[in-house]
């Protein structure tokens, strides 16, 4: 019997309807749209994609369980080709000079404030290096909607070529991306309320440094920093100067301009010169890693994290908490309310509903090309949605009458991180089409406790109806904004950025160094470079039609 065993067991995984990791049966059409009943898949296509950090499926000998779950519903071989967020501009940029570019690829051009970037867009377009989207969409309405929201991201030939990776649809939900997490504990020890305005502010990130907040009587805690350097003063500057907090271009004057270059910038240059030489802005701001700041704040050395508080955001801060620190996250972190601008009014920020996007090579076919859009047709769908955040229903979940049921042990671990173990793909499955979410993704109930944990999914919500209920949102030109700009060097965001860091951490009067700075710009042309821009954006004969 024993000789037996090992070929029972072979037989039985390789019967229909199992496999070796537990999947069911090849999943049934049904889980398709409505609108995508009616295509054929009957030819097998292969199809490379191109993603960040997929590199577990490149590496893995057999395709995952999700992996076998889209290839079989499609009838394709997905290829992935991954890419890293320190490489994926000069690798793209190789493969498009070599022809190579994967059939569908995700990048970041148009929704960047980096002019560059955007230029690069145009270039891939004039170079022919990727293809535009049919002009009939109708078999797929759901991606055809997602574009007619975004309807400013057309080309000057009125074509789409760019798959937008949604975020939040809501609005509101995108003022999550800039949050501040503080140690509510620490402000208790020292007494300190909310701050009501950036002179408060200041003085609790100098008291966090300074007046021993855990009370261990070491010098050991910095007071205030940005999880990534490029983000910095995304909540801070909504209390200074609020239309300048992520450097990108703003409506002044009758025309745009770069909010670097607007008189109001000063301000926020003078706050974070102060903010530095009081030591309350971490003395090494400029030179940590995303990684570092993360890990200063879950081993309980920072107070104030500029950050983001929506719940997956959350949830990855969390997990670095618990391991690094014995104290429970819920009793000692909170989102601070965002202090009032000098007009008195307490604004929240404004994202666009996308962040990165997506690219068909122009080497995929029509068929191919269908086959792609199709594919994420079903990401965008309320089953595809299922998939994503929950795995292989049967499997991983069921869906009954009280609602979602998951049937993975996920022990003390987040459902998205058991998900991601399990299925390596996941990272690519839930990020290709859109990666956000909706309010659904806030609301408290135990599909949501398992994916991001309780108390992320608690503090997500407070900070979202917070901002719901005592925030002006921003406006942006985002017609404007994602219109493609001239590739420069000299006047790009990074280079400005650049400066301004020299300023907070010079040792001259920092006005005055940014002064300098501009002046030296407008003399190598700064300002014919912004009437080129907006006189380019006007002669566009489709920009009325283009405007949100």
């Amino acid at each position: 019997m024993s000789a037996l065993l090992p070929l029972i067991l072979c037989f039985t995984l390789t019967l229909p309807g199992c496999s070796a990791d537990g999947q069911t049966a090849a999943p049934d059409r049904s889980v398709l749209p409505e609108s995508l009943q009616s295509l054929s898949f009957e030819e097998h296509l292969d199809i490379s994609v191109g993603y960040w950090n997929i590199e577990e499926m490149v590496k893995a000998s057999q395709p995952d369980g999700m992996t076998r779950y889209i290839e079989e519903l499609f009838n394709i071989t997905l290829h992935p080709v991954s890419v890293t967020w320190s490489n994926y501009k000069e690798r793209y940029q190789i493969l498009s000079a070599t022809g190579s570019l994967p059939d569908v690829f995700a990048t970041i051009t148009l929704s960047s404030n980096d002019n560059n970037d955007s230029a690069t867009f145009a270039d891939m377009i004039e170079t022919g290096s990727i293809r535009a989207l049919p002009e009939d969409l109708s078999s797929f309405p759901l991606l055809h909607s997602l574009l007619e929201s975004v309807s400013y991201t057309q080309y000057m030939d009125g074509r789409y070529y760019a798959i937008p990776r949604a975020s939040f649809m809501d609005s509101i939900l995108g003022a999550t991306d800039a949050a501040m997490l503080v140690r509510r504990d620490w402000m208790d020890n020292l007494g300190l309320k909310d701050p009501e305005n950036l002179e408060e502010f200041a003085a609790m990130c100098s008291a966090f440094a300074h007046e021993d907040p855990d009370g261990n009587g070491l010098d050991d805690t910095i007071g205030y920093n940005v999880n990534n350097l490029s983000a910095l003063g995304k909540w801070v500057i909504l209390g200074i100067s609020p239309e300048c907090n992520v450097y990108s271009w703003i409506a002044e004057d009758g025309r745009f301009v770069p909010s670097w270059a607007t008189e109001s910038f000063k301000d926020v240059v003078a706050a974070y010169r102060r903010l530095y030489e009081t030591g309350g802005l971490d003395p090494e701001f400029y030179s940590k890693a995303p990684n570092t700041v993360m890990e200063d704040f879950a081993s309980g050395r920072l107070g104030a994290l500029e950050y983001k508080s929506s719940p997956s955001s959350l949830m990855e801060l969390k997990d670095k908490w618990d391991v690094m620190n014995d104290k429970p996250f819920e009793e000692c972190v909170d989102v601070l309310p965002v202090f009032a601008a000098p007009d008195g009014v307490r604004y929240s920020n404004s994202s666009c509903i996308f962040w990165s996007e997506s690219y068909i090579s122009s080497k995929a076919d029509d068929r191919k090309l269908e086959r792609i859009l199709a594919l994420f047709e079903f990401l965008l769908s309320s089953r595809g949605q299922e998939f994503c955040h929950y795995g292989i229903e049967g499997v991983d979940y069921r869906n009954t009458e009280d609602g979602y049921q998951c049937l993975l042990d996920t022990g003390s671990e987040s459902l998205t991180t058991t998900l991601s173990r399990k299925y390596p793909s996941d990272i690519l499955f839930s990020g290709i089409a859109t990666w956000g979410g909706g309010w659904e993704d806030f609301e408290e109930n135990g599909m949501n406790e398992l994916r991001y944990g309780g108390a992320c999914v608690r503090l997500a919500r407070k900070s979202a109806l917070w901002y719901r209920d005592n925030t002006t949102q921003l406006e942006r030109p985002y017609a404007f904004l994602i219109y493609p700009k001239e590739s420069t060097k000299q006047f790009s965001t990074s280079q400005a950025f650049d400066a301004f860091v020299n300023c907070i951490i010079g040792s001259g009067d920092a006005v005055s160094m940014w002064e300098d700075y501009l002046e030296e710009m407008r003399s190598l042309g700064l300002e014919e470079y912004i009437d080129r821009q907006n006189e380019n954006y006007g002669r566009q004969e489709y920009t009325s039609s283009r405007l949100p």
